[in-house]
């Protein structure tokens, strides 16, 4: 069985040895298995290859040198040939055969369907499901492709793609009660997307009902400092009033704490006036008319 990493270092993982770039001919060649290993079990034409490997400008020879990258790659990987190859041999094309080679990347899309995250919607979430998907991302997707375009544009979708599942998983955990999940799921999609406000505002909630109200304001603030930065805007009304609403509850919170803590101070005065009599006559000792004076003072003070 081969695995593919797409998702933070990329390799290539045979029989339990880790293989580089190198050691399956070079760039092209790894690049080839690369489209192939984000395809899964769909053929890729010839066609699409090139198109994709030269950024639209295929050499007039690039079937011939298509064909001998996938050569190397079969070599290399001990794939075998043709239509038996875990490297199969399709009408003009490729394709990974999904018996042989596993990839993270359909695993991942694979578990956030089980989690019932198939869309930007979802009537119910394996939040269990959704943790395991996510536990294969381990960093950007193809971050050995910095510069090429098809891997940019796959990088970004990808994103978009985290971003959705996780947003909808924070949300369901919130749902559920289970605020520390959400703030989780809810991090990560505000690190990949630091400009989604929907994120945000899910970490802001789930801050919140972990009662790290202090936390919650300062995920606004910083929001909102990166799109004033970045896109020359303010956050939404809807983002805003989320903030009020819980600066709101912050201002109640600290009212409350310092009426309880009144509420002490007044307890412990009573039951220091009951416990002097009995313990000196105070009128005996200067020090024991200074706590008079004392008590007296944080009497009239509660």
């Amino acid at each position: 069985m081969l695995h593919i990493n797409l998702l933070g270092p990329t390799g290539v993982i045979e029989s339990g040895t880790s293989l580089s770039s190198h050691a399956v001919g070079g760039a092209k060649p790894w690049q080839v298995l690369e489209i192939l290993a984000l395809a899964g079990d769909v053929p890729v034409s010839k066609d699409r290859l090139a198109d994709l490997l030269w950024e639209g400008r295929p050499p007039r020879s690039y079937l011939g040198t298509l064909e001998s990258y996938v050569c190397v790659l079969r070599k290399s990987l001990g794939l075998g040939r043709g239509r038996d190859s875990a490297l199969r041999t399709v009408m003009r094309g490729y394709v990974l055969d999904p018996e042989a080679v596993t990839v993270d990347i359909v695993e991942f899309r694979r578990l956030v369907r089980s989690a019932g995250l198939a869309g930007e919607t979802a009537l119910s979430v394996d939040l269990d499901t959704l943790e395991r998907a996510l536990a294969l991302v381990q960093g950007p997707l193809l971050a050995g492709e910095p510069y090429a375009a098809w891997a940019i544009r796959e990088r970004e979708a990808f994103q978009a793609e985290l971003v959705v599942a996780t947003g909808l998983g924070a949300r369901w955990a919130l749902a559920l009660d289970e605020p520390g999940r959400a703030m989780r799921l809810a991090r990560t999609a505000v690190d990949v997307d630091r400009l989604a406000e929907e994120p945000a505002r899910l970490l802001m909630q789930a801050l919140h009902g972990l009662g790290r109200h202090s936390e919650a304001l300062r995920t606004y603030a910083e929001l909102r400092a990166r799109l004033g930065d970045e896109l020359g805007s303010e956050p939404s009304h809807e983002s805003q009033l989320l903030y009020l609403e819980i600066l709101h509850s912050e201002e109640r919170s600290v009212v409350e704490h310092r009426q309880d803590a009144r509420e002490e101070v007044r307890m412990l005065v009573r039951l220091l006036r009951q416990a002097l009599p009995g313990v000196m006559t105070l009128a005996e000792c200067d020090e024991g008319r200074e706590l008079v004076r004392v008590v007296a003072g944080v009497s009239a003070a509660v």
